[in-house]
């Protein structure tokens, strides 16, 4: 008898992992997350992935990125817009039955602007690294790039400046009666 409950174990073990399928989870996080905060929401992540009995094969720490456009999301009846965030991946293993309950799990966390699931092969899981180029936080001018400006400013008189802007081009009659500008210099 122990003998019969040992092979329907195996053969339910066997089942069960020819149900897995290997997925990846691209996210998201708001950049409103400090930075020492990224990881615990990763770790949120990788829970929700771990309650539904998945197993994490492969991950990348979020990197913080310029997006390509404007993300809106609403959060509390309020409409946010972002134009960075911080983009990390985790690839898993779980069965198709279980992804409604993840993604129930995703869709309740705040923390996240958006999230795509997908199904992929154990072949797309070599990480490969590429140059790493910081995103830089919304900083229009450098600090030295601000002090020139304003010594430029400073040093050209406004007084010339504002002449030249009050100055109007003169009209002259033309004989047929036409107006036509002349230019001065």
């Amino acid at each position: 008898m122990s003998e019969i409950g040992l092979l329907l174990e195996k053969r339910i073990v066997i089942m069960s992992e020819e149900n897995t399928r290997l997925y990846e989870l691209g996210y998201l996080i708001t950049p409103t997350t400090p930075e020492g905060e990224v990881e615990g929401v990763v770790a949120e992540l990788t829970k929700a992935i771990e309650t539904v009995s998945g197993s994490i094969a492969s991950s990348d720490s979020p990197e913080f990125i310029d997006l390509a456009y404007t993300m809106e999301k609403h959060v509390a009846s309020k409409k946010m817009k972002w134009s960075q965030g911080y983009f990390g991946w985790i690839k898993f293993t779980t069965a198709p039955e279980t992804l409604e309950s993840l993604k129930k799990a995703l869709d309740g966390n705040k923390s996240l602007i958006r999230y795509i699931l997908v199904k992929t092969n154990v072949e797309n899981t070599i990480v490969f690294k590429k140059p790493k180029v910081d995103a830089k936080r919304e900083v229009f001018m450098s600090d030295e790039e601000l002090a020139e400006l304003a010594q430029a400013a400073e040093e050209e008189p406004l007084d010339d400046i504002q002449e030249e802007h009050e100055r109007l081009p003169e009209l002259e009659i033309d004989s047929e009666g036409d107006s036509t500008k002349s230019l001065e210099e």
